[in-house]
């Protein structure tokens, strides 16, 4: 029975040795797999990162160009808002100038006749003038030269 024994215990030694050398290469295993995962894992990182990064600049750089567009017709809009303003300005101050040289060649025209009412007479619609009867006529009819009269309003 001691053979046995022996045996038993001799197995039970070298059980326990294998069983320490499996954990042994199995924790050298493992901490190579997690050095190797985690040395993965530290490069997926920088690589994400990375690309998280690029990404987030072309964001940037397409949100700066959004706003660089939006800025720059904004400044147009309101340079051409600015220029037609300005030039509806200059046209009014120019049309009051034109009206206030008709007032004064109308007043003018009145003070020469302008009050003169004219009219077209006839079927083939001649020009005619209101006449004042009580003015009399100047001319000589004896001598062809046709009577004139002063017009109404003059």
């Amino acid at each position: 029975m001691s053979k046995i024994f022996d045996l038993a215990q001799s197995f039970e030694e070298k059980s326990k040795q294998q069983v320490n050398d499996t954990e042994k290469r199995l924790a050298t295993a493992l901490e190579t797999h997690e050095t190797f995962i985690s040395d993965a894992l530290d490069k997926s990182e920088t690589i994400i990162s990375g690309a998280i990064n690029a990404q987030n600049r072309r964001i940037r750089a397409l949100l700066l160009k959004t706003w660089l567009w939006m800025g720059l017709s904004l400044i147009a809009i309101l340079t051409a808002s600015y220029g037609v303003i300005w030039l509806q300005g200059e046209m009014i101050t120019q049309n009051w100038q034109t009206i206030s040289e008709q007032k004064d060649t109308l007043q003018q025209l009145e003070a020469k006749g302008g009050k003169i009412q004219m009219s077209t007479c006839g079927d083939k619609k001649r020009l005619c003038v209101k006449i004042d009867l009580d003015a009399g006529t100047f001319g000589d009819t004896q001598k062809g030269v046709y009577p004139w009269r002063i017009p109404e309003g003059y």
